[in-house]
């Protein structure tokens, strides 16, 4: 009975793979590789973050998912192997006995709090574009070595920003990365609204790191002047020199903080 189970199962995804697409998908100039750059726990909602990058490390790109996503993602990026598959690989298990290759994933879309990402397949000459969780498709793709991509349109909506805004002050040089809030994201961190910018990404060693500014921060206000964006949070600090305290306030655990910062020359 197994057997002629796992025979059937074979067969539909055979004849599954081998249908044509139904889903569109962007042109190349319309998508953006990115890399896993880790996972982490959102201090607010105590819910796991994947964090995608740019490979030149001017964008982050923050994405919510699963217990269990997370830990397979966090498995595949520190090459632990285990004893019994896990879903992803299983899945690739079966896609590789069919003569299925993974070509790259795209995460490309975001609606009511959910993000949406594509699976390209390929078998001989046919593809196939499947509809997946982005966290699963990540998983999928670190096992395969296959790229990320995520669509500008995309970035866009959620406001990345690049690390050298100002001649004088980019936030490369607190060894963080941030990006506006939008409707969206002040829901993920239960603000009651989308003032402020978020911290997507603290580099580890870098001044922030030191001073306390931790991934999931909601900077606030800076020196006393209230922060609604980026363009706020740049035109406040591009005065600042090396020697000079920075005086942050955030939004952590739903909770107001301060933070000290003292502007080094050392990053």
């Amino acid at each position: 009975m197994k057997r002629c189970l796992l025979c059937g199962l074979a067969l539909f995804l055979s004849v599954w793979v081998s249908l044509p697409s139904s889903v569109g998908q962007p042109l190349d100039e319309d998508i953006l590789e990115m890399k896993v750059k880790g996972v982490t726990m959102d201090p607010q909602g105590n819910t796991p973050v994947v964090i995608l990058e740019e490979p030149q490390g001017r964008r982050a790109f923050p994405i919510w998912i699963g217990l269990p996503e997370a830990r397979a993602i966090v498995l595949e990026m520190e090459g632990v192997s285990i004893p019994r598959p896990l879903t992803h690989i299983l899945l690739n298990n079966i896609l590789t006995d069919l003569n299925v290759k993974i070509t790259r994933i795209i995460i490309t879309d975001m609606h009511d709090n959910t993000f949406y990402a594509t699976i390209l397949l390929r078998q001989g000459n046919k593809t196939l574009t499947v509809d997946a969780r982005p966290s699963d498709a990540i998983a999928l793709a670190l096992h395969v070595k296959a790229p990320v991509f995520v669509t500008k349109k995309l970035l866009d909506a959620v406001r990345t920003v690049t690390l050298q805004e100002s001649a004088t002050f980019s936030t490369k040089t607190l060894g963080m990365h941030i990006q506006s809030l939008d409707a969206t994201l002040a829901s993920f961190f239960h603000l009651t609204k989308a003032d402020g910018i978020l911290v997507s990404a603290v580099e580890a060693g870098g001044q922030a790191e030191r001073h306390g500014m931790r991934r999931g921060d909601v900077i606030t206000s800076v020196d006393g002047k209230p922060i609604k964006d980026i363009q706020d949070f740049l035109a406040t600090c591009k005065e600042k020199k090396v020697g000079q305290e920075i005086l942050f306030q955030v939004i952590r655990d739903r909770s107001p903080l301060m933070i000290r910062l003292m502007l080094s020359s050392l990053d």
